[in-house]
């Protein structure tokens, strides 16, 4: 008896039928069987570039881009000049992490095929992730231009222009998203976040709900509502989204540092401690690049999360030099060369001494290790704190210095009797006015010193500053280097001003009054006045830094604060006049980086 004949073996295909069969499989999207065909002819594959191509993109269908990317690679070892192969090569990279190698791959890709909108839809997301947000936009624009309904391109700009602050722009870019594509989380992911950028924190929670809804536990909707729930005031649900999303992605920077920040805030330190240390120990944990592509200097900011810091986002978005921020630690161990190699200025951001004295020497250490300039030294951040600063400035010409002196609350209860009143009191370590009271009776004192229990206070003269008008005027210079840039005027109808607290955004005559302080300083403050300034730049002696300050009847400073913790951002809504100066601080911020830097300005 014979045995009946074997089935003809894919291995007996002649190469013109193993490419027929694959167009047939592909031209009835059998995906499946055109990855069986492919994966069981290997070496036929290998003969065609057409063949290997295809398998390298049903390979990344499949999700396995590790074994996609050989097949990209054979596919241009026999096509070199095959554009699809190198933008599946692209792809297979982002899907290993290659995301630097990634980028070439699509730069070739738009060359040779510059019809083809995925290549330059992936080539913008990349430059927009290294931070290159003008040639990012610019390829995304490209690819909306070959494909106007291509969702992924109208998110990613519509997230180029949320971070930018061109929120009318992002609305109507992610409208069209969600109008095109209302069943992906991402689309409610970018509404939300813009919602949040703009203080609409319940339509933000109603956008990642609806996210989360379509994708139940999506990792950005988790994080984002966690942030705008903590904004809202709602620490414990926050935290518990933020480790739901830190459950999902354990080694994701952006889920440790939110993570991190929570239980710190909420008083867990040492699983804030945790999340940290595994964050500091992945090198810096943001890297920001120039908005043009050209980086004019590169920065390296040191970051310490359990103390007192300059507020830096603001000085490194849309600015036109590079920066990595690491997270300072005192245990935390660090490759101090390869983290610095290309740095040309290390910034130290630990900025206020009630929050930070206990790491500063830490930070002194690693921010010398790096062999750099460094701006705004720790050194000289002893010697900053409010009493301090009190005795340094205390003879100021033209300028007014209230005394200040550090003091536990118990010794407060005692020497209340003996008070000259008013005072000012205040929680160290605070700021913006939180725990900050005008106290005119010892009564009032003792009850405040009772509040405090073991907490150290500031108790401070109180100089009347009032104006002639009877409004009080609050002035926020920053000095960068040797230079004095006003930054706002907060008139207010109390002692205590605060710019977001002031009838400002209903009174025409106070914004008016603002931008005239800001485009003619000089009006407002004297040669006197201004000489009091630079006097106390130099005396404090750090490179960057500011102040909030008064004047008197007699037209003298009065010193509120003087530190290099405040504030400078372009979120100004109705204020919109304050962003030019805000930018002309920025571009002084880099300027000052080049001259540390050794750089010409």
């Amino acid at each position: 008896m014979h045995p009946a004949p074997l089935p003809v073996a894919e291995a007996c295909l002649s190469l013109p039928d193993f490419l027929a069969r694959l167009a047939d499989l592909i031209e009835a999207q059998d995906a499946q069987g055109a990855l069986a065909l492919l994966t069981g002819e290997p070496e036929l594959a290998r003969q065609h570039p057409v063949a290997a191509n295809s398998l390298g993109y049903l390979l990344l269908q499949a999700e396995r881009p590790g074994e996609a990317e050989p097949w990209f690679r054979a596919a241009l070892a026999l096509k070199p000049d095959y554009a699809a192969a190198f933008a599946g090569l692209g792809m297979a990279m982002i899907g290993t992490g290659a995301t630097t190698a990634a980028l070439p791959m699509f730069e070739k890709a738009v060359t040779l095929n510059p019809e083809d909108a995925s290549s330059w839809y992936h080539r913008g997301a990349l430059l927009a992730d290294r931070g290159q947000a003008a040639l990012a936009e610019m390829s995304l624009e490209q690819a909306l231009r070959l494909n106007p309904d291509y969702h992924l391109a109208l998110l990613k700009k519509g997230h180029l222009y949320e971070a930018a602050g061109r929120f009318n722009e992002a609305v109507q870019l992610s409208a069209r998203a969600l109008q095109l594509a209302p069943d992906d989380a991402a689309c409610w992911t970018l509404f939300g976040d813009i919602m949040q950028k703009l203080g609409r924190l319940d339509q933000a929670i109603e956008a990642y709900d609806q996210g989360l809804s379509l994708s139940a536990g999506d990792f950005y909707c988790l994080c984002n509502k966690a942030q705008a729930l903590e904004k809202q005031g709602h620490g414990p649900q926050a935290l518990a989204l933020a480790r739901q999303a830190l459950a999902k992605r354990p080694d994701n920077i952006d889920a440790l540092l939110l993570t991190g920040n929570l239980e710190r805030d909420h008083g867990d330190r040492q699983a804030a401690r945790a999340c940290f240390l595994k964050a500091a120990s992945q090198g810096p944990a943001r890297h920001y690049r120039a908005i043009s592509g050209e980086a004019s200097v590169k920065a390296l900011m040191l970051f310490a999360p359990f103390a007192g810091n300059t507020p830096y986002e603001d000085l490194v978005e849309g600015a036109n030099f590079d920066a990595d921020l690491l997270i300072a630690l005192p245990e935390a161990r660090y490759d101090t060369a390869g983290i610095g190699e290309d740095a040309d200025v290390v910034v130290n951001l630990v900025s206020d001494l009630d929050l930070s004295s206990d790491v500063l020497a830490s930070v002194e250490v690693l921010a010398e290790s790096f062999g750099r300039p460094i701006i705004n030294h720790p050194a000289r951040i002893f010697g900053t704190d409010r009493a301090s600063i009190a005795r340094r400035l205390q003879d100021v010409s033209h300028a007014v210095m209230p005394m200040t002196r550090r003091i536990e609350a118990a010794e407060l209860k005692e020497a209340a009797e003996s008070l000259a009143l008013p005072v000012i009191l205040r929680h160290a370590g605070t700021h913006g006015g939180d725990r900050m009271e005008l106290l005119d009776t010892a009564d009032a004192v003792k009850a405040f010193a009772e509040e405090a229990a073991d907490a150290s206070l500031y108790l401070t003269d109180y100089v009347d500053y009032a104006s002639a008008d009877g409004f009080f005027r609050k002035y926020r210079w920053v000095f960068v280097g040797e230079e004095i840039l006003p930054y706002h005027l907060a008139i207010g109808d109390g002692w205590k001003v605060h710019h977001a607290a002031t009838r400002m955004k209903d009174e025409a005559w106070m914004r008016d009054e603002e931008l005239d302080f800001l485009n003619n300083p000089g009006r407002y403050f004297s040669a006197d006045a201004m000489a009091a300034l630079d006097e106390i730049r130099r005396r404090i002696g750090l490179d960057y830094f500011g102040i909030d300050c008064g004047l008197d009847r007699q037209g003298r400073v009065v010193v509120f604060e003087v530190n290099a913790s405040m504030l400078v951002h372009e979120r100004n809504f109705g204020f919109e006049y304050k962003n030019p100066h805000v930018r002309r601080i920025k571009q002084a911020f880099e300027g000052l980086l080049r001259r540390k830097a050794g750089m010409e300005d």
